[in-house]
């Protein structure tokens, strides 16, 4: 059998291309996958930090101060540039507890400012009734959390150390 030998260079030249080329898109794909998570992995620990931005208010009594949404104008802003940046970044389970976080908190919020009279001093009866709606907000928080943490994998450590020491055992 005869090889043409000047086909030989061309095939490993070809080959050499080829091989660069699906290198240089698989660097590109993995970079753009790197970035997007850096954004998202972002975005989450914001909305954790700012997911009631309203707790550091200093001048609403301590003991109600937890009841209230976003009062001031940069506190609403704030909101709207997380809920956009949820809708560009955010998984579609994180985006639904993001709006149901946000919708719950209105919902206090609300109930403050059109039914109780004195909100630092609220009547029995009304704390009695905003409770299934603070409780909701609390809830609607906490899942959100739980979504964000699972998602960003922070208790994974532990689960690859079990799997480590598993595969450890194993051996002996």
């Amino acid at each position: 059998m005869n090889v043409d030998t000047t086909l030989i260079p061309a095939l490993a030249i070809t080959a050499t291309a080829a091989t660069s080329i699906y290198s240089l898109r698989h660097q590109q794909r993995t970079s753009e996958q790197a970035r997007l998570w850096e954004r998202q992995a972002a975005l989450y620990v914001d909305l954790l930090a700012n997911q009631r931005p309203y707790l550091a208010e200093p001048d609403v009594d301590p003991s109600v101060r937890h009841y209230f949404g976003p009062q001031t104008s940069e506190e609403r802003a704030l909101v709207q540039s997380l809920s956009a940046r949820v809708d560009a970044f955010a998984s579609e389970h994180v985006s639904r507890l993001w709006s149901t976080t946000v919708q719950r908190v209105f919902d206090v919020s609300f109930y403050i400012s059109e039914v109780i009279g004195d909100p630092l001093h609220p009547t029995e009866r009304e704390e009695l009734e905003i409770a299934p709606l603070v409780e909701a907000r609390n809830a609607a928080s906490e899942s959100l959390r739980k979504q964000i943490r699972l998602e960003l994998k922070t208790d994974r450590p532990r689960g690859i150390l079990r799997a480590a020491v598993a595969a450890v055992r194993m051996r002996r």
